[in-house]
Parts: C-alpha cells; structure tokens; sequence
C-alpha cells in the first residue's frame, strides 16, 4: 500500500473546517494532494475547476441543510459531511487522469493508488480533512481502520459507486472505522449514532 496522502495544513492557523467550507481554500487542499500523489507516482491527477465547483457548491447546500445534527453529535456530524463531500467530488469526477497513463486492471496490496488515482486521491482527502477539523474542532483524535489498506474493500467501493453514489458516505465511515449505514447511507437521522437524535426531533 502506497504512503498515504493528505494531511491537510491550512495557512495562518485558519481553521480546517472554517476553510474547507470556501471555495478557494478547499480546492486549494485538494490540489495539495493531488500534487502529493503526483510527486509519487506515475499516473498524474488534476482537479477539474467545473465539477469541483459543482460538487463544493452541492455539498454545502448538504452541510447546511444537516447543521442542527453536530449540536447533538459534533464527531459523527463531521464523519457525514466529509462523507458527503467525498461523494460530490466522486460523483461529479471532480478529481481526473491528467496525461496519457493509464491505471492498472486489477487491485493488488501494493497498488490500489495506482490501480484507482480518481477515486483514492479524493478518499485521501477527505480523511485527511476529516481528521484535522475534528481534532481543532472536537479536540479527538480520529484513526483509519484496516479496511482502508485491503484492496478487496476498495475494489467494493468502487463497483458499488455506480449504482448508487451515496455509498461513498457509507465507505468513508467503514475506512475510519465506523458502522456504516448501507441502506440510506444519504439520510444522516438513519446514521447508527444518531438515533436518539431521530426521536428528539420526531
């Protein structure tokens, strides 16, 4: 498994979660990773200003429209909305091959970077944004699980995106070793940890 990528800095001690929310700064994060990838391997990736403004703009109307659940639940809040971030940019290929390489077929242990560019380079990103707003925001300290170095489980999320592209949220919660919420993995009131949050505001 390749080094991973991402631990996101902001500047001027900004905040991660006040910066990731403008459009300036949070592509400004995601070229840093892309330009971490590419100093390491030789697929190259690039964002693509269209869809990246596209998919930013759809996930704060999601933020936004979630706001009241960090009151009840500030950690597994940020898991959703990073969640939720990682399947705008997946969904709208906001991340793209820049060049004439191509990947190769089929996972294996040492490849799964090479093997899917497009989709680990965003995945890294929003587990390195993820870790940091809720370290400066929840003061915990978040860790990947097992799943996110095993080429079977990404092989999964892979296939499993094109039918249905909120399982992207579901695939960030397994990777950061949560219960993933299979079905309405879209719905934050059907998160695992946010039931009691569900009959309060029934």
């Amino acid at each position: 498994m390749s080094l991973t990528l991402c631990s996101t800095s902001t500047v001027d001690e900004t905040r991660t979660w006040k910066e990731v929310q403008k459009l300036v700064p949070c592509r400004r994060l995601l070229q840093q990773c892309c330009d971490e990838y590419n100093a390491r391997h030789a697929v190259r990736v690039e964002v693509d200003d269209r869809r990246f403004a596209i998919a930013f703009f759809a996930w704060l109307d999601v933020i936004a429209h979630n706001e009241p659940y960090r009151s009840h639940n500030a950690v597994d809040y940020f898991h959703f909305a990073f969640g939720v971030l990682l399947r705008e940019l997946l969904s709208e290929k906001a991340v793209r091959l820049s060049g004439d390489l191509m990947p190769p077929l089929r996972p294996a242990p040492a490849d799964i970077a090479d093997w899917w560019p497009v989709g680990y380079v965003p995945t890294y990103f929003c587990i390195g944004t993820l870790k940091q707003a809720v370290r400066e925001e929840c003061g915990v300290e978040l860790r990947t699980a097992e799943a996110v170095q095993q080429p079977t489980a990404w092989q999964a999320f892979r296939e499993n995106l094109v039918e249905e592209p909120g399982l992207a949220i579901a695939y960030l919660d397994r990777f950061m070793g949560l219960e993933p919420n299979w079905r309405e993995p879209n719905q934050i009131i059907n998160r695992p940890a946010a039931h009691s949050f569900s009959k309060t505001t029934a």
